[in-house]
């Protein structure tokens, strides 16, 4: 029911969800989907909804994993809704045609076939619970867009508004704001699955890693972290490693294994932390051996054989130019890219070795909000129940999806969390005891 005049519209539902993205149009669905006497309002400040599944992927949108939590519950969820997928044999499961853009429209075709009203161009100004804050009997929202306001008031409300990744997309952590209104407290949101800027990139000398732009190769990386939790000097501390294809860009890292990551690069400024301490060291040559293969090249190397030519066997020339440049210093030996093999002295296979498989780079700043692909905080999971995502302060309100402070590494385990999340909020709604 609603009153309308020149400037409020006024109106009720039984639940309303703030973001049309993947976790909020999951929840409208589900809730719909089983219940069609439930009122169901989105309410999404972009002009289109789903503008972010949009990009996901690459645009193909890696809907989830198979190896994801919630696996079995999310495909059963898409497979209700009508889309056919397809899983390659690392586990990503995409749509079957591979379009992003298909599958966004799906989720709003179905959402608004099955009654859910989607109000867009609209930007949550308030919002607030009725009665005792333990036992909130409604909730109030008011939304203002260009053609005025809107109060809505609501029994239940889901709040899926994204976490700070991707802005342009409207994910511009607005649910920050709303759920510390409830009283909840924030993780401070940071950038992760983002591409890493390092000190070597801008040195302006010899070994300036300049030289490694636009270059990809295969390698193990390994975050080390050199002071501990209270912040005393360490001996490496190895907080990840993961082996994949390695990015060299025109300022530093990048790379699924470098997104992953920087999911680890946390750091406390209270403490006098920074990124300061932390150190990327790459493997180059993880399948072999360098040394061996060295010694091996001594015994049989042809007349006049280099260093360098026998290192570009193993690794592309511009990062074999790199590594010698590198291992130079550590040998004494300004000429070791034009050394004969047959030539080389143990340190300096020694010097070689150590930075094939221990090249290493020092972060200076992660990306920012712009190109990374998660956001890392958002609202305490101490404070909402892990299965539901139900709020443990305020009742009858849930938070899904990229608010809550859970990340995931690449490979459709982020919209897996969206998905299940708004799926679980629905599940608690239709369950709980004032629906029944």
């Amino acid at each position: 029911m609603s009153r309308h005049n020149s400037r409020n519209i006024i109106e009720y539902a039984d639940a309303v969800i703030v973001g049309a993205g993947a976790s909020g149009l999951a929840a409208a669905i589900e809730l719909r989907m089983n219940d069609p006497s439930l009122s169901v309002v989105i309410i999404e400040k972009n002009d289109v909804p789903a503008r972010k599944i949009r990009a996901t992927g690459n645009g193909r949108c890696n809907i989830t994993n198979r190896n994801a939590e919630g696996y079995t519950e999310i495909m059963k969820f898409f497979t209700s809704i009508g889309l056919v997928t397809r899983t390659y044999d690392n586990g990503l499961v995409y749509p079957y045609s591979e379009s992003a853009a298909d599958a966004a429209e799906l989720l709003i075709s179905r959402a608004e076939e099955l009654g859910a009203r989607i109000i867009t161009d609209a930007e949550v100004t308030s919002a607030c619970a009725s009665g005792d804050s333990r036992f909130a009997t409604s909730f109030e929202l008011k939304t203002a867009d260009g053609r005025g306001s809107r109060t809505i008031t609501s029994e239940y409300l889901i709040l899926a508004c994204g976490g700070k990744a991707g802005p342009m997309f409207g994910t511009t952590g607005d649910g920050y704001g709303i759920a510390r209104s409830f009283g909840h407290s924030i993780v401070t949101p940071v950038p992760v699955l983002t591409p890493v800027e390092c000190r070597e990139w801008g040195s302006r000398d010899e070994n300036d890693a300049v030289c490694l732009a636009g270059t990809r190769t295969r390698g193990t990386v390994a975050l080390i972290k050199n002071t501990d939790d209270a912040g005393c000097s360490v001996d490496g501390a190895e907080l990840f490693m993961e082996t994949g294809e390695i990015q060299f860009t025109k300022y530093g890292l990048s790379g699924i294994c470098i997104f992953n990551m920087t999911r680890h690069m946390r750091y406390d400024r209270s403490k006098g932390e920074s990124l300061e301490d932390f150190a990327v060291r790459t493997d180059l040559f993880p399948d072999g051996d360098i040394t061996e293969f060295l010694r091996d090249r001594q015994k049989h190397a042809f007349s006049g054989e280099k260093t360098a030519d026998v290192l570009r066997t193993v690794l592309k020339a511009n990062i074999a130019g790199y590594v010698l440049k590198k291992a130079c210093g550590e040998a004494c030996d300004e000429n070791l890219a034009e050394k004969e093999v047959g030539d080389l002295t143990d340190a300096d296979i020694l010097a070689i070795s150590h930075q094939v498989h221990g090249l290493t780079f020092h972060p200076e700043r992660l990306k920012g909000w712009k190109e990374a692909q998660a956001t890392s905080g958002g609202v305490s999971l101490d404070e909402l129940d892990p299965v539901t995502g139900g709020s443990l302060i305020t009742p009858g309100l849930f938070i899904t999806g990229e608010l809550a402070d859970r990340d995931y590494m690449c490979g459709g385990y982020n919209l897996s969390n969206a998905w299940l999340t708004g799926i679980g909020a629905a599940h608690a709604i239709l369950t709980s005891d004032s629906h029944k």
